[in-house]
């Protein structure tokens, strides 16, 4: 990791060619599911000075598009951990990489009946697998509660998602032996803290989605600062011109960052950004 205070004058020659944010949600713009204010404010602050805000997420684009509405923006959505790369604006996919319907089916059957959470993400909806037992009611379009999950040979999803210990360790011994290029499994943290397996086709990846977008958008990758928090945002790390990397993640992805701010609960971004568009870097974040 490079300090920020050594970076000073690097950044400052730098930050005329920066036009866009690519930014995670969980953990990274998100505090639990909310957009802490300082966030807001400094994101919306970045749209002001013209800057676009891409949305890097693990979760489905529908989510996405709500914390677009929230930001005040409109720009390129990178879902499912890369599989997806959707315009909001056209209403047309980028990039969109689909999961085998015999490996999905699969899944299904390890995680049938087993405690825990497993969801499915569709092109128009998010399948979710709970206990029968478990109230239903606070979920609306696009997530639908499901006992058990359908016959993936109609529609393959995007991305498979568990939590919890013992359904988490029956997907990563049920598919440990799959080839890579089939098959990419990330772990991560939740909202609430909690473990996050997520699985997705070989060919999936946010570097490769922000590459796709500035492309679409006539930028150059090095234009782009991202921001993340998990093994699922090295990626975009590399294909960025700035990495930043927030205070609470793992020292693998501290590492692989050009710098390091605060935790997503201390403002983290907000900190980095303030600092960033006022020239001034004192070396602690």
């Amino acid at each position: 990791m490079i300090e920020p205070s050594i970076l000073l004058s690097e950044i400052f020659l730098k930050k005329l060619k920066h036009q866009a944010l690519a930014i995670d949600l969980d953990g990274t713009l998100l505090d639990g599911r909310l957009i802490p204010t300082a966030h807001r404010d400094a994101v919306r602050l970045a749209i002001k000075k013209g800057f676009k805000v891409i949305i890097a997420t693990a979760r489905w684009r529908h989510m996405a598009e709500e914390i677009q509405r929230e930001l005040g923006c409109s720009d390129l959505i990178i879902a499912c951990n890369g599989a997806q790369l959707y315009d909001p604006v056209s209403g047309e996919d980028l990039v969109d990489h689909r999961l085998s319907a015999d490996l999905s089916n699969r899944f299904a059957q390890v995680v049938r009946a087993m405690p825990g959470f497993a969801s499915a993400t569709t092109d128009h909806e998010t399948l979710i697998q709970i206990a029968p037992t478990t109230d239903t009611a606070e979920w609306s379009h696009p997530l639908r509660a499901v006992e058990q999950f359908p016959d993936f040979q109609k529609e393959a999803p995007r991305i498979l998602t568990v939590q919890g210990d013992q359904m988490v360790q029956a997907v990563m011994t049920a598919f440990a032996t799959e080839p890579s290029d089939r098959l990419l499994m990330l772990e991560s943290k939740g909202p609430s803290g909690e473990t996050v397996l997520t699985l997705t086709t070989g060919s999936a990846s946010k570097g490769n989605c922000l590459e796709v977008a500035c492309s679409a958008l006539n930028l150059g990758c090095d234009s782009v600062i991202a921001f993340g928090d998990s093994d699922g945002d090295l990626d975009l790390f590399q294909a960025a011109g700035l990495s930043v990397a927030m205070g609470q993640a793992r020292e693998s992805v501290r590492k692989a960052a050009d710098i390091v701010t605060g935790a997503n609960y201390e403002n983290g971004i907000a900190t980095f950004l303030n600092a960033y568009f006022d020239g001034h870097f004192d070396g602690k974040f």
